[in-house]
């Protein structure tokens, strides 16, 4: 793009060129032809007063980003109620997400217009959201019950303002952890989810939902918790670090003594990565045999934030 500058008293300006001015609120650390989209106020995404298979968006403002990684972002209002539709949900448990995007002709397609409306998940046993398209805003994340008929408020999970770049993962399901040696830690089931962190398999023992990559340069801040079932005098712990590099940035390994069988661990970090740098969380203990995760109320989570460049 050439050099240009607006709102001088003469010149010519197109549509791309008014979406710069939009793109500038798209994030604070982007520039005018990038950015992961923003809410602004409202937009709050909740049950109907007589629950049912749609959801209620509130009046509110944002700015969406453009499919394009060019196209700077557009200033998108809503200034009443607005009902959308959810889906049918099978026989099995769905992850949905709310999303905002504009129709632009000058992409895709033939209409120019604003629209909210619900991506699907994949039915399953243990559903994971969908991945977010290009060019939307998450306005709320929703989790069915099987044989769903109506969205309760229980299943709707609002994107906090400014959670942009913040993911958050649980682990729902018990794990063997090995004696002796690491072993890296699966969370699998998504709470918030952010193009800035991608979930992937680890290096070491090629475990699914064990790898997270930082995919933003810049300061972040990683808070890890495990529940483990270790027994009396045995020593266990956790530790944050590079994936398949064994080099840790923070680590909880107490000794149980005598104490309780089952030990809440967690260990945290804040320093800078950069862009494209993979971590995971690895639990060791020394009990002798195999000992089971204990996933208790949320006790054991991984949670990325990125907090500045």
């Amino acid at each position: 793009m050439a050099l240009k500058c607006l709102f001088l008293q003469s010149g010519s300006y197109n549509a791309l060129d008014d979406r710069m001015i939009g793109g500038l609120w798209l994030d604070q650390t982007a520039d005018p032809l990038s950015g992961s989209g923003r809410m602004i106020t409202g937009l709050l995404t909740s049950a109907q007063a007589t629950p049912n298979m749609t959801v209620l968006v509130s009046p509110g403002r944002a700015v969406c980003p453009t499919p394009a990684s060019d196209g700077g972002g557009y200033i998108v209002m809503n200034d009443a109620n607005a009902t959308i539709t959810v889906p049918p949900v099978s026989t099995l448990p769905r992850a949905d997400l709310v999303l905002m995007a504009v129709d632009d002709a000058d992409y895709s397609g033939a209409t120019y217009a604003p629209k909210i409306y619900v991506l699907a998940g994949t039915p399953a046993a243990s559903p994971t959201y969908p991945t977010q398209p290009p060019g939307t805003i998450i306005l709320a994340y929703l989790n069915h019950l099987a044989n769903a008929t109506s969205v309760a408020q229980s299943a709707i999970q609002r994107n906090r303002a400014g959670s942009q770049h913040e993911a958050e993962y649980q682990a729902t399901t018990v794990q063997a952890i090995p004696t002796g040696t690491d072993r890296p830690i699966a969370y699998g089931t998504a709470m918030w989810i952010s193009n800035d962190v991608t979930k992937g398999t680890s290096t070491t023992g090629a475990i699914p939902d064990a790898r997270f990559q930082l995919n933003r340069d810049g300061l972040w801040t990683i808070d890890a918790g495990c529940r483990m079932q270790v027994g009396a005098n045995a020593s266990g712990g956790i530790w944050i670090g590079l994936d398949g590099a064994g080099m840790r940035f923070a680590a909880s390994l107490p000794n149980s003594g005598t104490g309780a069988a089952n030990v809440e661990l967690g260990a945290s970090c804040t320093r800078w990565f950069a862009a494209g740098t993979a971590v995971n969380v690895n639990a060791w203990h020394n009990a002798g045999v195999a000992k089971n995760t204990d996933p208790f109320n949320q006790s054991m989570h991984f949670r990325a934030s990125w907090i500045r460049p």
